[in-house]
């Protein structure tokens, strides 16, 4: 399991180079992980975190927000199939 920060996305961003993005990110190893666990700040309405858990072998996204029956994630992203 891979646990994916939020801390380079201010670098990804702002167009940090490649080096400094892959410096601060590659010990983790993501892509030999099956299951990713991805914290989502929601900035719609009151703004909260929500958290994604991605199983890349299924090709399968859970999202769990315990807001979501106030206020639902359908028109945050577009849903498709990769």
């Amino acid at each position: 399991c891979a646990i994916l920060s939020t801390h380079d996305l201010p670098r990804i961003r702002y167009n940090a180079p490649d080096d400094v993005i892959w410096r601060n990110s590659s010990w983790v190893c993501y892509w030999e992980k099956d299951i990713w666990v991805l914290p989502i700040h929601r900035q719609s309405g009151i703004g909260h975190w929500v958290l994604c858990v991605i199983r890349l072998s299924n090709k399968e996204l859970h999202l769990f927000d315990s807001l979501g029956n106030r206020q639902p994630w359908q028109n945050d992203v577009k849903v498709g199939s990769i």
